[in-house]
């Protein structure tokens, strides 16, 4: 069905492996733990500079995962010796990810690793092309581990690394097996994401690396190698002045009580802002709804849209795991090929890179048969599919409650309008308050609708009417949601929730009986031959207003100076919500971004200013 971008790999005498295509070991047979120890750790002077550091995240970046030994070794090094209030931000670049089977063996010759191995074996992401964000150690460590040629995926990831880099592992297999990774632009790119006092350790003490290295303006300078190697080399690039850091003193305002604003005050006050959130109410509107899926929104190109939640889905995923395990469910997710239209759609989505596809992996989507969709629930009518093995649901409500938790919020009568002023900006509310702050993020859902219409963007409010139904005998068995033109999720306290109707410009907040009676026709129709769906009785209703754009991206920003947006987030707010934040924040924070440029850029705000 797909396209893999995973290793092959052997495993040799020792056990260990062995990469197939460059011929050449993951680490050494004789102690791999003890190599990356010497060469990386201790050449870039770790954990020594960890005492001394003078900004609150210290950036490692690598040019080859493999098997995540290094992150290991650092990880735990970490955790033993930095400072309490350090946190530590590492960035991997790897071509040909590790099937999971395969890096849990490969790791399995470190029991003294078990424990960290196991936790990035559960957060290990689909083989997608892109960033793959990962927050481990209870928060103290950011993963970002960059799937693709890292001479293609550097230039998307340098804009936003700019001299943010305190320390390289230039890893990767030797450059007499793997020429092409150990070119010029990687050593470029190493010293243009250079921080202040930056060093660099490899293994090797080839020439032509040491020339490119130097040529990039890195002093370089031999060391003895590990074990039987002769020479390594170590070096640093001269320092220039430390960039200005980004302000943490002054609190910033969050505006909405969704899944927009509750993503956002968690990764605000992960990255050590003072965070308050206002708002009329908490899960009121369009996160408020009894149940809710999580599944990406894939195209049969790799579009924008498919690149954003084909990397939006495992962060979520991961995150809602970490925050609200209590509430979350992944249960797995199939989309049903109910007529010949869908069938069609469903085999261009699914099909591999060399019959003309995008060639998702199979972590993240898969084509099943008729036979194959009725094992996963022999109710399921005999239709072809699309399986998402790592979907599955959430309750939203109970996920926003918990998620603020903890975060400062203060009840307001909704905003009408949002004013600039000398010591930031002015919020207007309904019930004529002027509230005043310096940094503020909207996040506000519908409303931002109104808000925003002094900016000139064109955003839509799409009303959407969910029906609970009480379970029956055979509807109560149902594991996993299931998708259609509707969606269907497993029961929960009894009920189970369906839907939901997609109306335009429609913000009428009252439900209707014509609804109701559409949601349960399309369940009907769609999963007909299968009778049970006809014996569903509604039992009630909730209609909810969707912020949505043309182009379905989220809408994440800056709008002015010290205001910010998250918004436009449609029907995969839950999807979408944890990565979009994610990336808003670390550009406040002055961080390397989750994203490539080149789709941060799709997510501005400015996109959708209206024509004039």
């Amino acid at each position: 069905m797909t396209d893999s971008l995973h290793a092959q790999i052997q495993f040799n005498e020792f056990g260990l492996p062995v990469a197939t295509a460059f011929d050449d070991i993951y680490f050494t047979n004789e102690n791999g733990l003890a190599e990356s120890q010497y060469v990386f750790l201790q050449h870039n002077d770790l954990p020594e500079r960890w005492q001394t550091h003078p900004q609150s995240t210290f950036v490692i970046a690598e040019s080859g995962f493999g098997t995540g030994l290094n992150l290991l070794a650092t990880w735990q090094l970490f955790l033993e010796h930095a400072p309490e209030h350090l946190s530590l931000h590492f960035i991997s670049f790897e071509k040909f990810p590790l099937q999971h089977d395969d890096l849990r063996r490969a790791l399995a010759a470190f029991p003294q690793l078990k424990t960290l191995a196991d936790e990035l074996i559960a957060a290990y992401p689909s083989a997608e092309p892109g960033c793959h964000r990962r927050v481990l150690a209870q928060g103290r460590i950011t993963l970002d581990i960059w799937v693709g040629d890292i001479l293609t995926q550097l230039p998307l990831w340098l804009p936003h690394a700019q001299e943010r880099v305190n320390a390289w592992y230039l890893d990767g297999f030797a450059p007499d097996k793997n020429p092409e990774m150990w070119q010029q632009p990687l050593y470029d790119a190493m010293a243009s994401s250079a921080a202040a006092g930056c060093t660099f350790a490899t293994f090797t003490a080839a020439g032509a690396v040491r020339r490119g290295l130097q040529q990039a303006g890195f002093a370089v300078t031999k060391a003895k190698g590990f074990g039987r190697k002769r020479e390594m080399l170590r070096g640093t690039l001269p320092s220039n002045t430390p960039p200005e850091g980004p302000d943490h003193t002054t609190p910033i305002t969050v505006v909405g009580g969704g899944i927009a604003a509750a993503c956002t005050a968690v990764e605000l006050q992960r990255a050590g802002y003072q965070v308050e959130v206002l708002t009329p109410g908490i899960a009121d509107a369009a996160s408020g709804n009894p149940q809710g899926a999580v599944y990406p929104l894939l195209h049969a190109q790799r579009s924008p849209l498919a690149e954003f939640f084909s990397v939006a889905f495992g962060y979520a995923t991961h995150f809602y795991q970490q925050h609200t395990p209590a509430h979350w469910f992944p249960s797995g997710v199939v989309q049903l090929a109910y007529n010949e239209a869908r069938q069609q759609r469903y085999q261009k989505v699914s099909a591999a890179v060399v019959d003309g596809g995008p060639g998702y992996d199979a972590t993240t989507v898969q084509a099943l048969d008729a036979a194959a969709t009725q094992q996963l629930w022999p109710a399921l009518p005999p239709y072809p599919s699309l399986y998402y093995p790592q979907g599955g649901w959430l309750r939203p409500g109970a996920v926003v409650q918990q998620l603020l938790h903890g975060v400062a919020h203060h009840s307001c009568a909704p905003l009408e309008a949002i004013e600039a002023c000398p010591e930031g900006w002015i919020l207007r509310t309904e019930d004529g308050q002027a509230i005043r702050r310096e940094r503020v993020v909207l996040a506000c859902g519908a409303g931002l609708k109104q808000l925003l219409q002094p900016f000139s963007l064109a955003l839509q409010n799409v009303r959407g009417q969910v029906t609970q139904v009480s379970a029956s005998k055979t509807s109560a068995t149902c594991p996993l949601v299931v998708c259609y033109k509707g969606y269907f999720t497993p029961v929960d306290q009894g009920q189970h929730c369906v839907g939901a109707t997609y109306a335009r410009d429609d913000e009428d907040l009252q439900a209707r009986a014509t609804d109701t009676a559409e949601n349960l026709a399309n369940l009907i129709d769609n999963l007909a031959p299968a009778t049970w769906p006809t014996d569903l009785t509604a039992c009630a209703d909730r209609v909810a207003l969707r912020n949505t754009t043309r182009d379905h991206l989220p809408m994440v920003g800056a709008l002015a100076n010290n205001l910010w947006v998250i918004g436009g987030l449609g029907s995969r707010g839950f999807t979408a919500a944890p990565l979009a934040a994610s990336a808003l924040v670390a550009t406040l924070a002055q961080t390397p971004l989750p994203l490539s440029a080149n789709l941060w850029q799709r997510l501005q705000p400015q996109r959708l200013q209206a024509d004039d």
